[in-house]
């Protein structure tokens, strides 16, 4: 019996975590989602990705004020 909430194939989930450049506007939460969308469409050139969820800090503080990041879970499909 196949559980719903199991994938039934093998799988891996990956992950990376993104930010904007350290400097001024590192903070730019607009800009860092552009940022995360261009890095999401850059995995999907090199082959069939599957996102499976972002997760959003507020990071940390510096000189230059807060530094979000943004982890992007994903798998590759086969």
């Amino acid at each position: 019996m196949d559980d719903a909430n199991v994938p039934s194939r093998d799988w891996g989930c990956n992950y990376y975590s993104i930010g904007l450049p350290l400097g001024e506007g590192q903070g730019d939460v607009a800009a860092l989602l552009r940022h995360v969308a261009d890095s999401i469409d850059a995995l999907r050139a090199d082959g069939s990705v599957e996102v499976l969820g972002l997760n959003y800090s507020a990071g940390e503080v510096n000189e230059f004020g807060e530094w979000p990041r943004m982890v992007v879970f994903y798998a590759i499909e086969s």
